[in-house]
């Protein structure tokens, strides 16, 4: 079989030129999207991915920063051995200022552990008017110190309401 090219080809040179310059260029084009542009392609779908996976690991550095700040705050504000009467004073204080009247406050603080912290129940009570024991109740859950109420009970008499609670905080070792 003989291919026979057309006269109109054989005869128009800058058609030929043409045809053939953009053969040429469509078969350079073919060959830089194959050597060049898909290799590309891939490399930038994986650094991309890579990108993803830093920006999440960084988001998480910075996150873990902050909660390590937080901690070393939290770290802090545990009490020790020697800043309980001080605590118990401040409840106290703050119960009077209440207007209640407040019985003795007992605690033990147990012997050093091989363990950081160590838990302490005492027992609180006080006497008086229904919206003051409210107020020190909620004083006491909201207040800066890491104290917290196990056990809270209330009678009331006469107008008179009384408070009984177990109090539960974490002191550290010296």
């Amino acid at each position: 079989m003989k291919i026979t090219v057309p006269t109109w080809f054989k005869e128009n040179k800058k058609l030929r030129t043409a045809l053939v310059l953009s053969a040429a260029l469509l078969f350079m084009t073919l060959l830089l999207i194959l050597t060049v542009v898909a290799p590309v392609s891939r490399d930038l779908t994986r650094r991309e991915t890579q990108y993803a996976d830093l920006r999440k690991k960084h988001a998480d550095a910075v996150l873990f920063l902050k909660q390590k700040k937080a901690f070393a705050g939290v770290r802090e504000g545990i009490p020790t051995q020697t800043d309980m009467p001080i605590m118990v004073k401040e409840l106290v204080q703050r119960a009077r200022r209440y207007r209640l009247q407040v019985g003795p406050v007992r605690y033990d603080i147990p012997k050093q552990s091989a363990r950081r912290l160590t838990m302490l129940l005492f027992p609180f009570s006080a006497e008086g008017g229904y919206k003051s024991i409210k107020r020190f109740i909620h004083r006491v859950e909201t207040s800066d110190r890491l104290i917290g109420i196990q056990e809270l009970r209330l009678n009331a008499e006469r107008g008179r309401v009384t408070l009984k609670m177990k109090l539960v905080t974490y002191i550290k070792d010296l």
